[in-house]
């Protein structure tokens, strides 16, 4: 195999990954055009086309599709010999990709990328938001962080946080103008709610309340459905309707009175945040020590 091919097929997994020249093509640090360049020599080299392009979107032929589940695990495992390489060399470096939720980057890793870069100069994240299920290996992420109840059972899961209370709230002008409500009851009747469409399943989430000691969903509806966690928070902001999300996410806007938290008697709450990561010998360097930076900053941020 000549040498020029490890590169053009790490350039292959980059697009398949990110299914964008222009994406792919930043995390490579190189042009769109070059990459373009490099995935038809590649097609060319093989006789084979990966890809299906469009001026709007890149996705996998079959055989790309094929070529990529049989290219994915050798590519990991160069990747893995490098990084143990490094780490019995204590080297310290490299792109970390972090799969992340909305509220838990809002909430744990956003306040502290900052002293994290004056630190550790040499150590790239990529963030990928996304509240939904992923599939770190597949995808090709070295960590994740999610809440309890989101994790894959086949990961090695460091706990974060204590476990998280779910808090409801609105601003001032929207109670004045439609009241406080005093029970869960009462949203679907009476309140405009601001609703939200997980990632994972397609489903809208169902608000969970403490009613008589026992956990209890309530369907809302309301002018605004979204799938981002933060136009949600500016939209309760806004005085468009009630919002439902993990408190601590919530406690910037409910301190400076932008919100006001209503059914406290109802909260309900949920395991904490966890990191996690696939099962491995040796963790990068690069994870071992965001990893073990995040065990020390959390307490300063949860």
């Amino acid at each position: 195999m000549k040498p020029e091919i490890l590169a053009s097929l790490a350039a292959f997994e980059q697009v398949a990954q990110h299914r964008s020249l222009t994406y792919a093509a930043h995390a490579l640090g190189v042009t769109p055009a070059a990459l373009s360049q490099t995935i038809k020599k590649l097609e060319t080299r093989l006789k084979v086309r990966l890809f299906d392009r469009t001026t709007r979107s890149v996705n996998l032929t079959e055989a790309g599709r094929e070529y990529l589940e049989r290219v994915t695990p050798a590519l990991a495992h160069l990747r893995e010999a490098t990084e143990d390489l490094q780490f019995s060399a204590g080297v310290e470096g490299g792109t970390l990709r972090l799969t992340i939720s909305h509220p838990a980057g809002r909430v744990l890793v956003e306040p502290m990328l900052a002293e994290f870069f004056a630190l550790h100069p040499h150590i790239h994240l990529e963030l990928v938001y996304d509240d939904g299920f992923v599939d770190i290996v597949r995808d090709g992420f070295d960590l994740g962080i999610r809440n309890g109840e989101s994790l894959e059972g086949d990961m090695v899961a460091v706990r974060l946080t204590d476990e998280m209370v779910m808090s409801c709230a609105a601003s001032p002008a929207y109670l004045r103008a439609r009241g406080t409500p005093q029970h869960p009851d009462e949203l679907a009747r009476h309140h405009q709610c601001i609703n939200y469409r997980m990632s994972s399943s397609g489903g809208i989430y169902k608000w969970e309340f403490v009613i008589d000691g026992k956990l209890t969903e309530r369907a809302v509806h309301g002018p605004l459905t979204v799938n981002h966690w933060g136009t949600a928070l500016q939209a309760a902001r806004d005085g468009l309707g009630l919002l439902i999300g993990w408190r601590e996410s919530l406690l910037p806007a409910l301190t400076s009175g932008e919100l006001v938290e209503v059914l406290i008697p109802y909260r309900s709450s949920f395991p904490g945040f966890y990191a996690y990561y696939p099962h491995r010998t040796h963790l990068p360097m690069k994870t071992r020590v965001f990893l073990d930076f995040l065990l020390r900053r959390v307490p300063d941020s949860a």
